[in-house]
């Protein structure tokens, strides 16, 4: 790290100051401390409002400089350290720890509240997991044979109302196997939405096809139908809609388009799982559709993903490409050259376990929704997230936005100085090195102001209604500090 923090910098004062300016960057900062620095930027010292009435009480006066009453005997940590070795010097008493670079310089500071932060997302396990966890263990069945992995797969088939789904190790991979069994390989294009995770293309990149990267619509930040005809060439073969945070894409629009041009269609579900089209579950438009359960997924196995499709053979040509090319009637006998993307018995007994409860973590996560829309709907500066009259959005991570991309940054800093774990939104692919070799198609400000402005706020099945309420406070006031120190 070769600069300070945009947090920190709201906490530096000149050693030099008096206390008065030492009260004024007090309120001005975060976490209740001064930094004092010298006329290089190292750290001399620090000090707290607690300090500062001490320091009132004993007889000091407004204009006392700082220094005479800050402290030396400070503990302090090294850039050159991990994050983790520096949080092990946080304590009961020791509750902010600046972390030095290696002249002393202050470059960003570690909290206490770090060590119990408000996460992002965490699943909840408590329903029958650990029982068939269990199950597989007293069993010996833990690899990829035993029964969870076809009693998983036949849940989510049903689940979706199709004749098969198949299990495997990621989202990513359900991708890679989607393209292999659709016959998509070099000279080749796949469309793709600009704004969203880089699995998308890379399983594009990785059979050999190239990637045509598109804007999204701002009314629900995903690829639209006018989008993907604009796009399409005699070399398109395939287009990949993203269900982004958990908002459908326009599938209807989209399987027209794609019929009269041809093209297979892949649904990318991994952030949508339950979410609904006019009733109609995402995953049932597409030929192939994939899902991811990572763990701050709808539901999750810990890692792992699933596909499922219409067409029978395209089914079993995944399931060949998924099991080194082999089939189960002819072990050791390769047809094609595959991959081992299975899953195993383990991840599969946790997701029959989560499958049981997708109804309770699709309510839970829209009531959430609703509790962060109660609090921050109409807010100055706060843009809350797009919802289309005919979809039926999950609510994956509840995701805003805020005015400008320094504002974005600040607030995150302050937030996470409070324990409230965050994330920026995806950078659009088409900006980034893996993608060079890509087309692009028509400009791309939606995806670029979503990057620039989108902040993702805590969202998981265990988040409680409770943490929405404290988020939604705090994101309030430092939108408001944040915007009175940028304007200072």
């Amino acid at each position: 790290m070769n600069s300070a923090s945009s947090s920190i910098v709201r906490n530096l004062l000149a050693e030099t100051a008096d206390l008065h300016a030492a009260m004024e960057r007090l309120n001005a900062g975060i976490q209740g401390i001064v930094l004092l620095i010298d006329l290089d930027g190292r750290l001399t010292g620090v000090m707290t409002d607690g300090d500062v009435r001490r320091a009132i009480l004993n007889g000091a006066t407004l204009t006392d400089p700082a220094m005479k009453h800050m402290k030396r005997d400070f503990v302090s940590g090294r850039a050159s350290l991990s994050r983790e070795e520096n949080l092990t010097l946080l304590s009961e008493r020791c509750r902010q720890v600046p972390i030095l670079d290696g002249e002393g310089r202050p470059l960003e500071m570690l909290s206490w509240t770090q060590l119990w932060q408000t996460a992002l997302a965490n699943p909840s396990l408590s329903g029958n997991e650990i029982k068939y966890v269990l199950d597989c263990m007293t069993s010996g069945w833990i690899s990829s044979a035993g029964a969870y992995v076809g009693r998983f797969e036949t849940a989510l088939a049903e689940l979706h109302g199709v004749k098969g789904a198949i299990a495997c190790s990621s989202g990513t991979a359900a991708l890679h196997l989607a393209l292999l069994a659709g016959g998509i390989g070099a000279g080749d294009e796949v469309v793709v939405p600009s704004f969203t995770f880089g699995a998308t293309a890379n399983a594009v990149v990785q059979v050999g096809a190239t990637p045509v990267f598109v804007d999204v619509d701002p009314g629900t930040w995903t690829m639209t139908p006018e989008a993907l005809a604009a796009a399409s060439t005699p070399k398109t073969k395939a287009v990949i809609p993203v269900h982004i945070y958990g908002h459908p894409a326009d599938m209807p629009g989209i399987m027209k388009v794609a019929s009269e041009r041809d093209l297979l269609v892949i649904e990318d579900c991994a952030e949508a799982m339950t979410a609904r089209i006019a009733g109609r579950l995402v995953g049932t438009f597409g030929d192939l559709s994939c899902f991811s359960f990572f763990s701050n997924k709808i539901m999750t196995t810990g890692e792992g993903g699933a596909l499922i499709a219409k067409d029978e053979r395209l089914l079993d040509r995944v399931a060949l490409f998924r099991d080194h090319g082999m089939r189960k009637s002819r072990r050791y006998y390769h047809e094609v050259s595959g991959l081992n993307y299975r899953m195993t018995n383990l991840q599969a007994a946790i997701g029959l376990a989560q499958v049981e409860r997708l109804d309770q973590f699709r309510a839970h996560r829209e009531r959430l929704r609703e509790c962060y829309e109660a609090q921050l709907g109409g807010v100055p500066g706060i843009t809350l997230m797009p919802r289309a009259s005919w979809a039926e959005p999950v609510n994956w991570l509840y995701t805003v936005l805020l005015p400008d991309a320094s504002l974005r940054q600040a607030i995150a800093d302050y937030l996470l100085a409070d324990g409230i774990e965050t994330r920026r939104t995806f950078t659009p692919l088409h900006d980034q090195p893996a993608f060079e070799g890509a087309r692009i198609e028509g400009g791309m400000a939606v995806s670029q102001d979503l990057f620039e402005r989108g902040l993702s706020l805590p969202t998981g099945n265990t988040t409680s209604e409770e943490d929405v309420l404290r988020v939604a406070r705090i994101l309030r006031e430092a939108l408001l500090q944040c915007r009175a120190t940028v304007s200072a």
